[in-house]
């Protein structure tokens, strides 16, 4: 029994050797498969409020997911693009304690496009990194949250949807030294039932604001001085 078990180790050794040196190593993210490479401008997802989906700009286009989870050999992740945009199903049919904190510890898919102009997410965790682009629109429901943390402290125009307990943050990335604040030319928002905004980072020139009673939003002071004129 002990050389049996030796032998699997053994074996087991030889493998994840042959899989590291089969990797690019010269790919941050080379311990992610790829389950797909269609380019794609939109994302609507579904589900995945209890892991990290990350999304960062890249030339390449890519949908990747983390190989060391049994997710991902079993392909419980449903990806597809049509009419440029990626579609994403995310079962959230964990009942195991242990499972569930593991994996909310974990950012186990990850997304790269050129660019992302909209997100629509029903109960999803999704954050964008290092981000470049001016202008997006968000659309979250259910038990959602969206961050996105900017590169570029200018943009020109934030549509914002929001129901149910939805929370969406915008402020600039950590890697970005020069200032926590960034200037936009116009916000429009729609928040329902008791969903948060929080752009309190943001300088706004135009401001179209649509809450709920149960709805809260956060601003700068810089935008609350402006009174009358947003």
């Amino acid at each position: 029994m002990l050389l049996l078990i030796i032998a699997g180790l053994f074996v087991s050794n030889n493998i994840l050797k042959k899989e590291y040196g089969k990797a690019d190593k010269s790919d941050l993210y080379w311990n992610y498969g790829k389950i797909l490479e269609q380019p794609f401008s939109h994302i609507n997802m579904e589900g995945g409020n209890i892991t990290n989906i990350a999304f960062e700009q890249s030339s390449k286009p890519s949908v990747r997911v983390y190989k060391s989870w049994e997710g991902y050999k079993k392909e419980v992740v449903k990806a597809f693009v049509k009419n440029d945009t990626l579609f994403l199903k995310f079962p959230n049919t964990y009942e195991d304690i242990f499972d569930r904190n593991w994996m909310g510890w974990n950012t186990l898919v990850r997304l790269f496009s050129p660019q992302l102009l909209s997100v629509t997410g029903t109960n999803t965790k999704f954050k964008m990194f290092k981000t470049k682009q001016k202008s997006i629109s968000i659309n979250m429901a259910g038990k959602s949250t969206f961050e996105l943390e900017s590169m570029s402290p200018e943009f020109d125009s934030l549509h914002i949807i929001q129901n149910d307990s939805s929370q969406v943050v915008f402020e600039m990335s950590p890697d970005y030294k020069i200032s926590e604040v960034f200037h936009v030319k116009y916000v429009e928002a729609d928040l329902k039932a008791v969903s948060f905004l929080d752009i309190g980072h943001g300088q706004i020139d135009s401001l179209k604001l649509n809450i709920a009673d149960g709805s809260g939003i956060l601003l700068s002071g810089g935008t609350l001085k402006k009174g009358k004129k947003l």
